[in-house]
């Protein structure tokens, strides 16, 4: 996976969002609303280590981005994604809203 989103490849976005984690912790993050481990370990009642290791497979591959704020990281879509990456994250959001009742909603 490629730390420059400007190399997002298609392969790549659709691997890392075709697990149901990553899919939800993006639909949670979608909307730009930072969010930090603790929160979305709560959210969908999963161990930190594995919201952690889902966080970090969206980052390096350019969706997410992170700020440290003390010892707080805090998780957002980045939103310097290539055009056409973000029109595929757009229409999947929408999506899965519409349709996947199960899925949680940003508190």
């Amino acid at each position: 996976m490629s730390n420059n989103n400007s190399t997002i490849q298609p392969l790549e976005l659709f691997k890392v969002l075709s697990d149901p984690t990553r899919l939800k912790i993006f639909q949670i993050l979608f909307n730009k609303e930072s969010r930090c481990v603790g929160e979305l370990v709560e959210i969908l009642d999963q161990p930190q280590p594995t919201i952690s290791r889902h966080l970090n497979h969206l980052k390096k591959l350019g969706i997410l981005s992170c700020v440290r704020d003390g010892t707080w990281m805090w998780y957002e879509v980045s939103d310097d994604l290539p055009e056409w990456c973000q029109d595929i994250l757009e229409i999947t959001y929408k999506q899965i809203s519409t349709r996947d009742v199960n899925m949680p909603k940003p508190a």
